[in-house]
């Protein structure tokens, strides 16, 4: 196996794991036979686990490559999982790449089916998920760990729907990636949800879920606890605050309200102000909203996708105004109905005309005027049924890493041709 070049790498994060090594390095050694794998284990332990994996990795040296890379106390292991997963994969070979956890709560024998779906599908993502298709989350002990499971996955899923909505298990720590997808990629994690950095930051575009039963830990202590929770919370701001592309509606929402805003004030003071006739005030107040969405969606919503010049400032305005018109309509026809019947609320009418039309004009501005470089293409479910980067077991220098934020920026070379 050691001559091969492998086709998977494993990252493995462990702390304080001395009771789970073995059971999972064989569990995996049967699960991955006839696949040229190797297994990263990041170690943060202060116990004998980094002795027990060099022991296991000289045991399994015939069926297994191992690679242990043990982070000093103190400011190595900053970012704690996260970025012990991120050193992992700078160091990985492979054309895919997976994490799990060393508690035996994620099966090892599913990883062997999350890798056969992704080179039978072609997939950038595989996600093991515990919410469809027959997987369980058993292993969540109690009903606070469930609730705040599940309070934690629908505020992602709402906070970031363009690319998590149809995901059902967005925080999940099981998972597979085709290695070029994170080549280049500043990752920034904050705690423990590497999933979310990486379906955020990465430009994927087939997604496939694997449903998987999350086991009671075998030993050792769980690392989740409120403090987790709390990062989880600072990180998706993180993300909304970095990535263009991320709580896009949301953005989009926002300068749609300043826009609203912007509308009814102009309307009032043409209106009530300057005593303007009625439809020529609502259609200046609509033009001044059209033209400031259009330039803050540019800067802020889209600004992955903005115009590149004058001449592509002026086709994409034309495109917009074109892409607004429903919404232009639905909102006089709105407005005209409203206005008729309740005249002596004329500022309430154009109001409620201008929200009819928020979710049309979003799902029409990013399908018609800010088409992204990079579309997120909806997940569909799985039934149940380089050798220098990487050094041996006690011989592995950690690479530098951002001590408050943990930043690893992964290499840029390309290995082997995608499939």
């Amino acid at each position: 196996m050691k001559s091969r070049e492998p086709l998977l790498s494993v990252i493995v994060p462990t702390r304080n794991e001395r009771e789970n090594i073995a059971p999972m390095l064989a569990a995996l050694r049967v699960a991955l036979d006839g696949v040229a794998s190797e297994i990263i284990i990041v170690d943060d332990s202060d116990d004998d686990t980094p002795a027990i994996v060099a022991r296991t990795a000289e045991l399994e040296a015939d069926s297994l490559h191992i690679l242990l890379m043990h982070r000093a106390a103190g400011a190595e292991r900053a970012g704690g999982l996260a970025t012990a997963v991120s050193l992992g994969m700078r160091s990985a070979r492979a054309r895919y790449v997976a994490v799990m956890d060393a508690d035996l709560q994620h099966p090892p024998e599913r990883l062997r089916a999350l890798f056969d779906e992704a080179v039978a599908t072609d997939a950038d993502v595989v996600m093991a998920t515990r919410y469809r298709g027959g997987g369980k989350s058993i292993g969540l002990d109690g009903i606070s760990r469930h609730f705040i499971s599940l309070s934690m996955k629908y505020l992602a899923k709402l906070v970031f729907p363009d690319q998590l909505m149809r995901v059902s298990d967005p925080l999940g720590g099981f998972f597979l990636v085709r290695r070029s997808l994170i080549e280049g990629v500043a990752l920034r994690p904050i705690g423990y949800k590497i999933s979310l950095e990486l379906l955020i930051r990465c430009h994927w575009a087939h997604l496939v879920e694997v449903p998987y039963e999350f086991q009671p830990r075998a030993g050792g202590r769980s690392k989740s606890d409120i403090k987790q929770g709390m990062m989880v919370l600072r990180h998706m701001g993180r993300l909304v605050r970095e990535v263009p592309a991320a709580a896009r509606f949301w953005k989009f929402c926002f300068v749609g309200t300043t826009g609203i805003i912007l509308n009814l004030v102009l309307y009032h003071l043409l209106v009530n102000g300057l005593h303007a006739q009625l439809w020529g005030a609502w259609l200046a107040a609509t033009e001044a909203s059209i033209l400031s969405n259009f330039v803050f969606n540019s800067l802020l919503t889209w600004s992955d996708v903005a115009a590149q010049s004058k001449r592509d400032w002026v086709a994409r305005l034309a495109t917009y105004h074109a892409a607004v018109s429903p919404n232009i309509l639905l909102n006089l026809i709105v407005f005209t109905v409203l206005a008729h019947r309740f005249g002596d609320m004329l500022i309430v009418d154009q109001a409620i005309g201008v929200l009819a039309a928020t979710v049309l004009s979003y799902w029409l501005a990013r399908r018609m005027v800010f088409v992204p470089r990079h579309h997120w293409q909806t997940p569909f479910p799985v039934p149940a049924d380089t050798a220098d980067t990487a050094k041996p077991v006690g011989d592995y220098t950690n690479p530098p890493t951002d001590p408050e934020d943990g930043e690893v920026t992964l290499p840029t070379e390309v290995l082997g041709t995608q499939a």
